[in-house]
Formats: structure tokens, C-alpha cells, sequence
């Protein structure tokens, strides 16, 4: 099992900014949707990243 380093950080900013990006191009009328949409796909984001992460070293 591998751990996660400061490394491996460098991914986890560009991965929660596309989750980001992704369910804000969903429409929707109110504010406080779009931001909860926002911060959905960045936590998305964040949790497939770390997923890739500690999984990539046990396929290779």
C-alpha cells in the first residue's frame, strides 16, 4: 500500500477544478443550487483523484 505524499498533490487542484467545471454546466435557477453543484463536483473531483492515486501502484 502506497501513501499519499505532497506529491501527489499536485493533481488533486486541476481534478476538483474540472469536477467543478463539470457540474457547473449544469442549468439550474437558483444560486444556492449552482454553488452546492459546485462543491459537489469539486468533492468529486477530490475523491477520484485520491482513488487514482492509491490505486494506480496496485495495477502497475
Amino acid at each position: 500500500m502506497s501513501y499519499f505524499t505532497v506529491c501527489d498533490c499536485i493533481i488533486i487542484f486541476p481534478m476538483a477544478l474540472a469536477g467543478a467545471l463539470l457540474f457547473n454546466a449544469i442549468p439550474c435557477n437558483s444560486a444556492l443550487k449552482f454553488n452546492s453543484l459546485r462543491v459537489l463536483g469539486a468533492l468529486l473531483g477530490v475523491a477520484f483523484t485520491v482513488v487514482l492515486v492509491q490505486g494506480l501502484p496496485t495495477i502497475a
